[in-house]
Order: C-alpha cells, then structure tokens, then sequence
C-alpha cells in the first residue's frame, strides 16, 4: 500500500516537478502479481491435474509467508541503499527483479512432481524477491508522486495487479496446453525481465525527504530505532488484542473453503483452461465491482453494520459451493458459486481495510501498523487454505466445505455481540 505516514508532509517533496513513469509502475505492479497467481491458482491446478496429493499440494501456501512477513524488512529497504547501483529503491528493484527473473526460468526447468522440496525452496525465494520488489516500487511511488496525484497511482496499482491476476492464474492456465509447465514459467519471466529493462534506463532522481515508511524515532542509534519500532508494535497488538484475535480467525471460513475449489474441479474433469477463466477473469470482473460497492455499503451502513452484514452474506455465498462438493459441477452452479464468493469476498476485505486503516491512523508509523494488521488476514488466510486441503483428504470436500459455512456464520453472529469491544471509538461505528 503507498501511503505517507508523516502527517506534517513537506511540501517540497516533488516540487522539482520530476516526470513520473507511469509505464514503470504499471509494468512493476503487473509483475509483482502475475507470478504469484499462477503458483498459487494455476500451479496447485496443474499438479492436482498430474496426481500430486492435496497434502503435498498444501505446502505450496508456504511460500505466502515472505509476502506476509514484509514489516520485519520494510524499514531496511526504506533506510538502506544496496552499494554502486543508483537509487535507493532503484536498487532493490534491479535485484529483485533480477532473482525473480532467474528463478522462474530455474524453476521452469524443474520436475515439481519429483524435485518437490527443491522447487518449493525456490519458490520460498522467489516469493522473498517479489515481497521486495512490493516494498521498494511502493517506496519509488511515495518518492516521486505528488500527494495530489496519490490517489491515481494507487488506482493504477490496483488495476495492475489485477491485470497481473487475471494473466498469471487466468490468461497462462488458458494457454497451459499449449505452454507446458518449462513454456509458462519461460513467459512469466519474460514478462518480468521487461520490467527490468525498464528499470535498467531510469533514473531514480535525487528529491528532497521521502516519505517514509515509518516516523523516525529519538534515540542514539539505527539499531535502537528498530528496537523501538518493534517496542511499539508490540504495545499496539496489546492495545486492539481483541481486534487482533478476531483478524486470526476471521479468514478460516472463506480461505478455506475457495481453497478447494481449483482441486474438486480438476477432480470433477474440468480443463484447466475452463477453471482459469471462472476462477480468474469472471471472478476477478465481478470483484472489481465489490470491491467498488464496499465504499457505497460503508457510508451507507457504517463500519460496524458492514463488516457484520457482509460476514453473513459470505456464509451465504459459501453455501452455493455446496452443488460442486456433492457432485455436481455443471457450468450453471460453477458460475453461480464463483460469483457468489466474489461479490461478497472482496467487499468484506475492503471494509476489513477500512477499520485496519482507521487504527493504523491513530499512530505514527500508519504505513507499518496497516502491513501489521493485513499480514494477519494474509498469513492465517493461507495457513487455513493448506489445513483445509489437508482436512479435505481425510474427510472429504463437503465435509469441509460444511465446517466453513458454519464457522463463517457463527463469525457473524460474534460479530454482532462483541463488534463493540473490539471497535473501541464513535469514529467506527
């Protein structure tokens, strides 16, 4: 997220007028997610579709925890600048892009099914690159864009990664009959070395204060900041414990329930090409349009009202899985119950967002305290995605599938009783 968490901005930040490479962003921000999706949706369909086990394909969310755990070495790509290469973020990109490059072609020429281990180590690695590049190219945006045009560059990093969405688990698993597994992953780079190059040419200029990731703070020394950093972060779960116990459940219903729909569709014999395009571009369509609605339901309803509403209309959504996991997988219930999930998912998130933000607000270090809060969602939601796969092979898919929808309900009745406690101002409500 670009966000500048000095309140007292300086209002020469970009008053050089430097031009803004927005082919730059929207290349960088396209990459950072098309290889991602296509492990996480396409990879986990394709090996499922080769007869890896659901246990074994489980392991494969471990590579989500680079990406969540990016507040621990946020400060450092902020602070530091890697020696001879020019630019501060400029620098941690060109590394990192060129890692990620390198591995996909690595990876590319690996046999997932019989050099497992191997190829997940990799991709532990490419995942730390990516969460890099996320870090620094946000860094690059709060460097060079004005605080007026803010609101356009973070519309364009949104869209981009969407587009990266839709290419890597939607667009590449259509063409993967064609591709193959080394012919993927040789595109995925490809596309990924562009932006390098775009890199490669510019110049990061030299501006005066960046905005940063977090408030400096009084002491003696880089090493105590961080002491310190992690100091307050630690008095801030302590302070909202109630809203953090609720961010470590609340995924466990919907994670893990999407979680099996890529496997019970390949196991139901559907191409993959046919489960890239519902799964990818039909839901990510539909999701544009929640996520748009989130704001509308929000000043509608109120914070408090939206977030309980919406955790039921989820549960509801759920329950149109319930045709897949008894059996029947034709293209009329595969449509709904994608587009089910994704008009209420994305909504939920937002409004999720909305109240994280809302604290985050209240601190120094917002940027910091936001990545705190939306690391919990990420790292639970795939922890709750593998247990669920694991969970699906010793009691089946509608088994889960029943245990979501349950627990997702009950969430919601929670919600309506405890929202008050966990919501502490007049500002949320």
């Amino acid at each position: 997220m670009m966000r500048n968490t000095n309140s007292n901005t300086n209002t020469n930040e970009n008053s050089n007028d430097s031009p803004i490479p927005w082919r730059l962003f929207i290349s960088i921000y396209t990459t950072q997610y098309i290889g991602v999706a296509f492990i996480f949706a396409s990879a986990v369909a394709i090996l499922r579709q080769q007869g890896m086990a659901l246990d074994k394909l489980a392991w494969i969310n471990i590579i989500a925890l680079p990406l969540a755990c990016k507040i621990f070495y946020a400060p450092f790509i902020d602070r530091y600048r890697l020696a001879i290469i020019q630019g501060q973020y400029r620098s941690w990109l060109l590394v990192a892009q060129a890692v990620m490059t390198g591995l996909l072609v690595i990876i590319g020429k690996l046999d997932m099914v019989g050099q497992f281990h191997l190829a997940l180590g990799l991709l532990l690695l490419y995942a730390f690159a990516t969460s890099v590049q996320d870090v620094a190219i946000d860094g690059l945006a709060c460097k060079l864009v004005s605080p007026k045009k803010r609101q356009f560059a973070n519309s364009i990093q949104y869209a981009s990664n969407l587009l990266g969405n839709v290419i890597g688990g939607g667009v590449i698993l259509m063409l993967y009959h064609w591709l193959q597994w080394q012919g993927s992953f040789t595109l995925l780079a490809i596309a990924t070395s562009i932006s390098w190059i775009q890199l490669y040419f510019f110049k990061e200029p030299t501006l005066t204060p960046t905005a940063k990731l977090i408030q400096p703070i009084k002491s003696a020394s880089k090493s105590s900041n961080f002491s310190t950093l992690f100091s307050q972060i630690r008095l801030f779960i302590r302070q909202w414990r109630g809203w953090f116990g609720l961010l470590l459940v609340y995924p466990i219903g919907f994670s893990t329930a999407f979680a099996l729909l890529n496997p019970l569709l390949v196991d139901a014999g559907w191409a993959l090409a046919d489960i890239g395009f519902v799964t990818k571009v039909v839901g990510s369509l539909v999701g544009i349009i929640s996520a748009i609605s989130a704001s509308m339901i929000i000043s509608r309803y109120g914070r408090q009202t939206a977030l309980i509403a919406l955790t039921g209309a989820q549960a509801v959504a759920l329950i149109m899985l319930l045709p897949l996991a008894l059996g029947d997988t034709r293209m009329v219930f595969v449509y709904g119950a994608v587009i089910a999930y994704f008009a209420i998912n994305p909504a939920l998130l937002a409004t999720l967002s909305t109240l994280m933000m809302d604290k985050a607000s209240q601190t120094d270090a917002k940027a910091t305290f936001f990545t705190l809060q939306i690391s919990c969602i990420s790292v639970m939601g795939f922890i709750y995605a593998g247990l669920g796969l694991v969970l699906a092979k010793n009691i089946g898919y509608l088994g889960v599938l029943m245990m979501s929808i349950v627990l997702t309900l009950a969430l919601a009745v929670s919600l309506k009783f405890y929202c008050k406690t966990m919501v502490k101002t007049k500002h949320y409500s």
